[in-house]
Order: C-alpha cells, then structure tokens, then sequence
C-alpha cells in the first residue's frame, strides 16, 4: 500500500543485501515514519516483543526472516541444536498469534531434509520470501471475497455510502500488504464503491488511532476515529452497516480471538442484527483447537494502561502518567469471540460460516493434519522454554473453572517450589481456591499438573500465591522432583554468586 504516495510493504529484505531485513517501526506511527533495519535473530525477537512489528500476518513474515536470519548465525557444527533453540524463544515472543509458531514449524520444515547447511540457509530466505509473498497475495484475495458483501449492502443502500466498523488495525500495517479487514475496504474503493469507516481508537495502544485512522488516511479511504465504548452507540442509531475485524488466532471450530474489545462489539452488533465478519489468511486458523477458551492470552505491562505517550506542543514524543500513583491495572492482549456470535469468516478462499464443518469443507486439506489434542494446553512448541541462562523460574498457567475448564492463559514467577506445592508470584490476584493448570519442566520434559490455590495476598505491586498440586501422576512427581532440584541448585548458584561479589 502507499506512504505519501510510495508503494511499501511492511516488511522487506534488503534488495543490496538480503541479511538486512527492512521494516517500518510501527512504535513510531503516525508521527514519524521510521524504517529499521534487522541484522540477527534477536533483533528480530526483540522487534515482536516490543512491537516494532505487530498483527498476525506481519508476526508471521517477520518469524519467517527471524529463522532465516538466526541460521545466517548458526554454527554449523551445532547448526541443528542453535536454530531449534532459537525457535524455541522466537515461539515465545509473543503467545497468542497463529502465525508465529506457523511460520517457524514452515521454515523448520523447509530445511530439515537438506543435508547442506549453505542450501539450508538459502532454503530459509526463499522459504521467508514465500511466506511474505503469500500473506500479501492472500489479503488481496480477502479483498476479492470480501467485495461482494460490501457490493450487497451498497446496493441496498442505492448507492449510498457503506459504514464498516473496525477494531484495532487489521490493515496492511498488521499484514504484508493489503491487510485483512481492510483489504475488502480497499477493493470497494477501487471498484467506485463510497466507504466510510468508524475506527476505533484501540485501546491501550490505540492501534485504531495511530495506525488505522493513517493507514486509511494515506489510501484516501473516508473515516472518523471514535473512542472504544462508541460504537454500541452508532449502531444502535443506525450508523453502522458493517463490522469487519482481524484476528490473531482462530479455532478450527470457528472461535476467534483477536484484540482486547472485539468480543463486545461481536455483542453488539448481535443486538442490533448487524453483519459481523472476521478477515483472515488461512496461516491463522489453528487446526488443532476446538475450543476458543484455551487460547493463550497475552498480558502485558500495566504501563501500556497507567501512561500514554504522543506528540506534545514542542513537537517532542513524550508520555504521560494517567493515573494516581500506586494504581494497579490488568492488561489483557486479547479477548475470544465465540462463533456464535461471527456472521462469516472472510478467507483467502472464499468467505465460509465460523463453524468445524464448514470450515473443514473449504480448507479439507487439514482434516489429516489433526491429532489428539485436548484442546486445553499448548503444545509443546508453543510452551515457553524453562532453563533460561541464569533462570529457573518463569511458568505457564492457566486458570480452570471448577468443571475443569480453562479461561486464562498467563505466567508466573516460581518464588519457591516443593515435591507437593509451589509458592507463585503472579501479575493478576489469584482467589484462594483457584485451579489452575501449571506447566512444569527441565528443558524439553515437561508436564501439566494441576493444583490449587491456598491463598494469595498483595506483595510490592505483585501477587503471591501458595499453590497445592493435586493428582500427581508418576511422570508427574517425577518431573517435579527434577524440577525442585534444579531450582534449589539454581538458588544456591545465585546466592554463591552473590556472596562473592
């Protein structure tokens, strides 16, 4: 798409030097248009934590040159073992997007037959190189399927301009190029169709503000920012003709989840019989899935909440505390929509009903490639890597409902562990009695135990709760036991280390 008339993609090898991987630093957005420059796997790393890159299909392209890069690094007597390592923190940039671990299990799977470590390394840009070309030309195709709704409606309307709703930024900024739920925006405009679209701002990173609103803005697309809690209002004063949203990941089933946000306008829409589709590339679908409620949900610095940063009248980027001090937020990433409540899901193939059979019939190609998932843990790749330099402590969890079914997905800090219990420092209040599904593990053996609180209580800023495991299997204990044993050695390591210094 256009930048003061310029064609750009979102992200790009450099055409004098393909270990320089271009992107636009999204952080910097719309105030300055910065392009940054990847040289290493950890810049890489650091560039989706840090959200110098973001949105499902980008995630995706940039874990693509992330492995090609992090085998430019590897050594090749130890090439295997290095960029299996380094797919292993790159999984863990960030938990919820599909994309991310698609891309990386797609470049893993590219080279692994390739006995020639130089062709192992060609095959890893090609492979990257495809994975970009492909999430540009998929977005274009959901833009082809996507005009036919628009089309619809503005026949209905006798010509009259569309109203879309979005939230947060689907646009080529979160893709390649085109976006998701833009791409079918961008198709009426070309094809003479007026559009206007409400833009929400997105809170905490106002995505829809900074991003969406400019994006559009550049494409001379016609569109008025409104704050989050809006947009019940315009529908219900018929306003809206349309919602069209992203998503980071989708189930199989149909389930979707996508910004913090989106579930309530899902709702509203719903109450007020407006069409609600969800636009999305095929990469992400997770196919081994069924259930919304297990995907992982990112949570994020309480800062993203309490402060703000802008241009200020010195034309200086700045930030801004918005609360009293001492205020605790809950940053939650993302939020599940449930199928129920998802008129069509936009593909690259066609648009089809959020629902498994329909779902299978369009894509029949990943009925082979599903397992015996449970459908309430991660899998392996996607479980974060214990054994961390001078670590032993980060946990997953996820908490369960008293029929054993899991809500949310975070981590915790081991403050201290035993064969039948562990003391665990969390950013969000656990309640006394909370189940919850921890996964425990030394490097790649790993184990889900489930245990449950026996109290919790406030500690500077952060949560302290004492947890008793419940039914631990064989494996279980010992794995467990594996795992008390390292964590002592790791803190008599630390503390030996600190008494010298």
């Amino acid at each position: 798409m256009k930048v003061n008339n310029k064609h750009y993609r979102t992200i790009w090898p450099d055409p004098h030097n393909n270990r320089h991987i271009c992107i636009i630093d999204q952080r910097q957005l719309p105030h300055e248009f910065v392009i940054e420059t990847l040289t290493t796997g950890e810049q890489a790393i650091t560039a989706i934590q840090e959200m110098h890159v973001r949105g499902a299909g980008l995630i995706g392209a940039t874990a693509g040159f992330a492995m090609f890069l992090a085998s430019m690094e590897a050594p090749e007597l130890d090439f295997t073992a290095y960029l299996t390592s380094f797919a292993e923190m790159l999984g863990n940039s960030r938990p919820t997007a599909r994309n991310l671990i698609w891309a990386i299990d797609r470049v893993l799977a590219a080279i692994d037959d390739i006995p020639d470590i130089a062709e192992k390394r060609d095959r890893a840009f090609t492979t990257a190189c495809a994975i970009a070309d492909e999430d540009a030309h998929f977005c274009k195709q959901i833009g082809e399927h996507g005009l036919d709704i628009i089309k619809e409606i503005s026949r209905k309307k006798q010509g009259a301009p569309v109203n879309i709703l979005t939230h947060c930024n689907a646009g080529w900024l979160a893709f390649v190029d085109h976006g998701s739920a833009t791409a079918p925006i961008y198709a009426a405009r070309d094809a003479g169709i007026p559009v206007h679209v409400w833009v929400d701002e997105t809170r905490p990173w106002n995505q829809g503000a900074r991003l969406t609103a400019w994006e559009l803005q550049q494409e001379n697309i016609a569109n008025t920012l409104i704050c989050d809690n809006c947009g019940g209002h315009l529908m219900q004063h018929g306003m809206v003709d349309l919602v069209i949203v992203g998503t980071d990941r989708t189930t199989h089933t149909g389930d979707v989840a996508n910004k913090i946000g989106t579930y309530l306008k899902a709702l509203a829409a719903h109450d007020n019989n407006i069409p609600f589709y969800v636009a999305l590339p095929s990469s992400t679908f997770d196919w081994k899935l069924d259930n919304g409620m297990a995907i992982p949900i990112e949570q994020r610095s309480e800062k993203e909440i309490t402060t703000i940063s802008g241009k200020d009248e010195y034309g200086e980027i700045s930030t801004v505390t918005l609360t009293a001090s001492g205020t605790k937020a809950a940053n939650y990433g993302f939020d599940v929509t449930p199928a129920r409540l998802i008129t069509g899901l936009i593909t690259e193939r066609g648009v089809v009903k959020a629902e498994r059979e329909a779902i299978h019939r369009l894509f029949p190609e990943h009925d082979a490639q599903r397992d015996t998932f449970s459908g309430r843990v991660m899998k392996k790749r996607e479980q974060r890597k214990f054994i961390r330099h001078d670590s032993l402590h980060l946990l997953d969890y996820i908490v369960l409902d008293e029929q054993g079914n899991p809500g949310t997905y975070s981590m915790g800090r081991t403050i201290d562990v035993s064969v039948d219990g562990i003391k665990l420092e969390t950013a969000i209040a656990l309640a006394a009695n909370t189940r919850l599904l921890i996964t425990i593990g030394i490097e790649d053996d790993l184990v889900e135990l489930e245990g449950r609180t026996t109290h919790a209580h406030p500690q500077d800023g952060r949560y302290i709760s004492g947890v008793t495991f419940l039914k631990i299997s064989r494996n279980g204990r010992r794995v467990l036991s594996k795992y008390v044993e390292a964590f002592r050695q790791r803190k008599r390591e630390l503390q030996k280390k600190q008494e010298e210094a």
